[in-house]
């Protein structure tokens, strides 16, 4: 049996009936739970290869967790555009239980990049395999809402480092869920142009501040997140300038 064929049957039997992809089946900091953005890379992984119903599986399980807490987003959009203060203890998790449960261990959990990870691979396994994840559609604009209202937010990276920084990986990700999220046609005129003007507000930030060798600290500075001495031109790891 070669490697993909193996490792594609460990990720089927792994699959939870809920259709959440575990981080881990035996590492205790991990088991138990499925990531959006982890499970949505392996999600990428099995649809590519043909998969279609473990990855529809995973799709709708996201759709469910993400759905679940609309009226909670609702809530944390509207005291936003309030101006009232939001802490990252309250945002939505980065992380579910199988079941679609929060945890209810300490985590670092105010990640936005995998909302933004996941709309990414719907899209792609929709546009690869045609038709439709059964109930995607309330979950993708529950995910767009959020991140439309919170994008600009320092929050922790994937490695759950660094809550005080805005970093470019994750505003990639979150340009990328909301392209596909607008490119699935499942929005309404405003979500969608919501959507579009985030995109392009990121896209102009992480040019402006997002690459070394402009914005602080001049051409090559080596600064922290730049990527080093003589990185000019290269996406550094958080913006230059943090809110």
């Amino acid at each position: 049996m070669s490697l993909v064929a193996h490792s594609l049957d460990v990720i089927k039997s792994l699959q939870a009936p809920s259709g959440a992809y575990p981080a881990s089946p035996t590492f205790s900091a991990y088991r138990g739970y499925s990531w959006l953005r982890d499970g949505a890379f392996i999600a990428e992984g099995v649809s590519r290869h043909g998969d279609v119903t473990g990855a529809d599986a995973f799709h709708a399980w996201c759709a469910r967790v993400v759905s679940d807490r609309a009226g909670q987003v609702d809530v944390l959009v509207s005291r936003a555009a309030r101006g009232e203060a939001v802490t990252a203890a309250e945002m939505l998790p980065t992380r579910f239980t199988l079941d679609g449960v929060d945890g209810d261990d300490d985590w670092w959990d105010f990640q936005l990049d995998g909302y933004g990870t996941w709309l990414w691979a719907l899209r792609e396994h929709v546009v690869r395999h045609g038709g439709a994840v059964a109930g995607a559609e309330k979950g993708v604009r529950t995910a767009v809402r959020y991140l439309t209202a919170f994008w600009q937010v320092p929050c922790y990276d994937w490695w759950e480092e660094h809550v005080e920084h805005r970093h470019v990986a994750t505003l990639g990700s979150i340009h990328a869920g909301l392209r596909a999220a607008v490119a699935l046609g499942v929005l309404s005129p405003a979500e969608s142009a919501a959507a579009t003007e985030a995109v392009e507000g990121i896209a102009g930030l992480v040019a402006r501040e997002g690459v070394s060798g402009q914005a602080a600290g001049g051409p090559g500075s080596g600064g922290p997140g730049s990527g080093g001495p003589g990185g000019q031109g290269h996406l550094r790891k958080w913006l230059a300038v943090t809110r």
